[in-house]
This record gives structure tokens, sequence and C-alpha cells, in this order.
């Protein structure tokens, strides 16, 4: 691959990078058009770039936060869709030995679901060095993070619904190998959903190819989460609406400048910069998942002494 860098950029060449969409093609016209506005251009890696951002991100803000209420109003109406779906997808339990394994693998393993993630999200960062993709990639996984850490601030302070495992009126039959209890409190939205769903988007937002795939094997794992009685459809797509929101708002570019500067800590400190990074990158992966246990330990040694 080579690198090419202009100093000016024409409106004209600005015009043209809008009109090919996010997704420039890659015959040589369009290719040196997207080069003149970014500075270099690889194959099949495809970051949100100057000019197109100020425009897409704003837009796309919108739009998943217009999701987000349509899926908050499907709570008021449970009888539309999501009671329908936890009741058709319920009535295959316990019939299948294998089905209830592969869901209850899906919903319980993060190596099925966080870990592939984080996988598709380092080979994005490794598959291109330029600081400003990498800038986006950073702060786009930290505001997934965030979309997380919020959603479940929301399950504790809205008003909506129990998951359907505890719902008295589905009358739900839970699958084999469903021992260990869910939390008891509102499941709207999902932060399982929300998480990884900011990573999946994270990741088209860099390698679209590869994004789509994330996508829809997240479909996949997060239908387990319906299965085994955890959340309603509704939940999923508030989920992963509250996720795009805020990655989308994160490509912000003064939001990707404090990305930018925080690349410059990469740049000088790479030991720490990756070791810190593995680590956060792990408990993301799998939600936190040995600190909310050893949380949760100790919480009981106190109320116990």
């Amino acid at each position: 691959m080579t690198r090419t860098t202009f100093s000016t950029v024409s409106l004209g060449e600005i015009g043209s990078v809008l009109s090919a969409g996010a997704h420039p093609a890659k015959d040589s016209t369009q290719n040196a058009s997207y080069t003149a506005v970014s500075g270099v251009y690889r194959a099949d890696v495809c970051p949100i770039d100057v000019a197109a951002s100020r425009i897409a991100y704003q837009r796309n803000v919108l739009i998943s936060g217009a999701l987000f209420v349509a899926a908050l109003v499907l709570v008021c109406y449970p009888g539309l869709i999501d009671i329908p779906a936890v009741k058709l997808l319920n009535s295959y339990a316990n019939r299948n030995a294998l089905l209830d394994t592969l869901f209850y693998a899906f919903d319980t393993y993060f190596t099925f679901s966080g870990v592939v993630l984080i996988a598709l999200i380092s080979a994005c960062w490794f598959s291109d060095d330029r600081v400003q993709t990498r800038a986006r990639i950073l702060v786009a996984t930290l505001a997934s993070l965030g979309a997380g850490a919020l959603s479940r601030f929301l399950q504790h302070h809205l008003p909506t619904h129990i998951r359907p495992y505890y719902d008295p009126g589905i009358g739900f039959h839970a699958p084999a190998l469903l021992e260990k209890p869910f939390n008891t409190w509102n499941c709207f939205p999902s932060d399982h959903a929300a998480v990884f769903s900011g990573l999946a988007l994270t990741i088209y937002l860099v390698r679209p190819r590869w994004g789509l795939f994330a996508a829809a094997w997240l479909v996949l794992i997060e239908s387990a989460r319906v299965y085994m009685g955890a959340h309603y459809p509704s939940d999923l797509v508030g989920g992963a609406a509250f996720a795009a929101m805020m990655v989308w708002a994160s490509q912000s570019p003064w939001i990707v400048s404090v990305g930018r500067r925080l690349m410059l800590w990469e740049r000088s400190s790479r030991p720490v910069f990756y070791m810190l990074a593995f680590f956060t990158l792990y408990q993301i992966g799998t939600l936190f998942l040995d600190i909310r246990r050893a949380a949760a330990d100790f919480s009981s040694i106190h109320l116990n002494s």
C-alpha cells in the first residue's frame, strides 16, 4: 500500500466524496478524491472521514434516538411484539436438548459474543495505523462502554417492565441448563445489547464488511437473551439504538480530537498503553463479569457480618 498526502482540499473534491457516500467505490477516479480528502486510501478500510463525518454523525444520532424512542413506545404496548415474540421462542424450550444447550451457550459464555467482537476490534485497530482511524476506534469503543453503563442506570430508573422470566402473565418455561436466576430489576434497555451493538457499529465504521458480519452474528447471540427469558425484543432494540446514538455522537470532530490526544500516549508509552488496553478490552468483552462477581462476594460478606 502507498501513502499519499495533500496539503489542500478543493470543494469539488469534498463534493465528490459526499456524493459517493460513506463507502467510496474502488475505481481510480473516486479513489483519487477519497485520497485527496483523507490523505490516504486503503482497500476495504472505510473510516468516516472529515467531509462526510460532519453531516453523517449528526443525522445518525437523530435516527438512533428516534429508534430508541420507538422501542420505548413498544414497551408500552407489549402485546404488539414483545409478548408474542417471547412466547414464540419459549414454545421451543425443553423440546430439543441441542437447541437449549446452544442458546444457553450463546447467552452464558462470552467467547461467543464479547470476545468475538473484541477480536474484530483489535483486527480493525492493527489493520490501519493512521492516528485518525485509531482515534475513532478508541472513542467509539469507550462510547460503547458508556452506553452499557447508562443502560444499566436507565434499567433502574425507567418504569418499564421486568424480565420475561419473572412475568407471571407469560407463563415462561425455563429452558434446560438455566439454573442461576437473573436480577429482578427492570430490563429496558438491555445493557448487554448496548455494549455489544456499540462494538459492532465501531467495527462497521472501519471495516464495513466485518461490521455487517458482526451485526448478523449479534442478532443470533442476542436472540438467545429472549429465548432464555432475560429480555424482550424491545429491550434489545432499545439497547442497540441507545448505543448507536452514543457511538455516532462520539464521532463528532471535537470528541475524535480527544481521541487523537490519547493516541499521543500510544506513541510515547506503548507498553503501558497496550497493557491497559488489553485489560480494558478484556473487561468490556466479558462485561466486567469477574469484577461484578467479586464485588457481589464481598457484599455478601459485609451483609452477613
